[in-house]
C-alpha cells in the first residue's frame, strides 16, 4: 500500500511490479515528507507478528529455514541478507519504536496518515478505505515486493475447527457452514456494505459487480495474490521439506517462530546485532528439528 498523494507530490512513481530494492528507495526519498514514516512494517514480535512478513522476504531473497535434510539455515548469507534488508529498513525508514509495532499499530499509523507505505496483509485494505480513514481514496495497491523470486507475498489460513469433545458438534457446523456462504457474504455487503464482506474464503465474491465497485481500489490485488502470487509448496528458491510461506506448517514452530521473532525484535530495537539475532536463532532452530533428523 502507498499513499498516492505523497508520491504525486514529490514526482514519485510505484512500479506496477516493485522490488524490495526499488521500495527501499521509494522509502529513502520520501522519508520525513509531511512528517510520515517512508515505510511502516511489523517489529512486534510474534511468529504471526513480525516473522509473518519477515518470512517473505526471506523466500524471496532465497533463503530458506531448513534444507532437505533438516539442517538450520538462519546463518545462510541469503537468510542474513533477508533479515538485514528488513531491519535496516525498518531502522532507517520505518515507524519509531517498531519493535513494540504489530499489524494493528501499523494499520493505525498508515490510517492516520502517519507513513508513506505499508507492507502487509491485503486484508487490512477495508480499513484503510473505511469512512473515517484519513487516507481514504488516496491510497495505491501494488504487488507484494520481490527480489530473487518473480513474485512474493504470503497466503494466511483463518479458519474455524470443532473440538472432538464438543456436546454441540451439529451445532457448530451449521454455525460454519452459515458463517462462510456465499449467502452470509451476501447478506452482510447488503445490510452492512461489501467492502465488510468476508473475503478471502469464497471465489465468488471477487466476481460479485456490486463487490469490485465497492472494493475496486484493492479486489483484484487481494484476489490474485490468494490465486497466483502464494505458493506454499514453492514460496521460494530450492527445495524446502516444510510447506508454508510465512510460517512454517509444523507443530513446533508456533514456539521456535515467537522465540526467533524475539531475536529479531531485539536487533530492530538496537539492542543486537542480526548476526548475533541469527546466530542464536539458528541453535533455536537445530534444536527444534532434531527428530525430524533422527536424533
Amino acid at each position: 500500500m502507498y499513499r498516492k498523494d505523497l508520491f504525486r507530490k514529490l514526482g514519485l512513481t510505484m512500479p506496477p511490479d516493485p522490488t524490495w530494492e526499488q521500495v527501499a528507495g521509494l522509502a529513502a526519498r520520501i522519508d520525513g515528507t509531511d512528517g510520515v514514516s517512508g515505510i511502516c512494517l511489523r517489529g512486534l514480535p510474534g511468529w504471526g507478528q513480525n516473522l509473518a512478513p519477515i518470512n517473505t522476504v526471506v523466500n524471496t531473497f532465497g533463503g530458506a529455514w531448513y534444507d532437505m535434510d533438516w539442517n538450520a539455515r538462519l546463518n545462510s548469507p541469503e537468510f542474513r541478507k533477508a533479515v538485514g534488508f528488513y531491519v535496516d529498513l525498518l531502522r532507517s525508514h520505518g515507524q519509531p519504536g517498531a519493535d513494540r509495532m504489530g499489524v494493528l499499530e501499523i494499520l493505525d499509523r498508515f490510517v492516520g496518515g502517519k507513513c508513506a507505505m505499508m507492507y502487509d496483509a491485503t486484508s487490512l485494505a477495508s480499513s484503510i478505505e473505511a469512512d473515517g480513514s484519513s487516507v481514504k481514496g488516496k491510497v495505491g495497491y501494488v504487488p507484494a515486493p520481490h527480489d530473487r523470486t518473480e513474485r512474493a507475498g504470503w497466503l494466511w489460513t483463518w479458519a474455524w475447527g470443532i473440538q472432538e469433545a464438543s456436546d454441540n458438534k451439529d451445532a457448530a457446523w451449521e454455525f460454519i457452514s452459515w458463517a462462510s456462504s456465499k449467502e452470509y457474504q451476501e447478506q452482510v455487503g447488503q445490510d452492512v456494505g461489501w467492502t465488510a464482506a468476508p473475503a478471502g474464503n469464497r471465489k465468488s465474491l471477487y466476481a460479485n459487480p456490486e463487490y469490485q465497485q465497492a472494493a475496486g481500489a484493492w479486489y483484484r490485488q487481494e484476489y490474485t495474490a490468494a490465486t497466483h502470487s502464494a505458493d506454499p509448496k514453492n514460496p521460494g528458491v530450492g527445495p524446502r521439506p516444510y510447506t508454508g510461506i510465512g510460517f512454517l506448517a509444523i507443530p513446533e514452530f508456533a514456539v521456535l517462530g515467537t522465540a526467533v521473532s524475539e531475536q529479531i525484535a531485539a536487533a530492530i530495537a538496537g539492542r543486537q546485532s542480526v548476526d548475533t539475532a541469527l546466530e542464536k536463532s539458528q541453535d533455536l532452530a537445530q534444536a527444534a528439528a532434531a527428530k525430524y533428523r533422527g536424533e
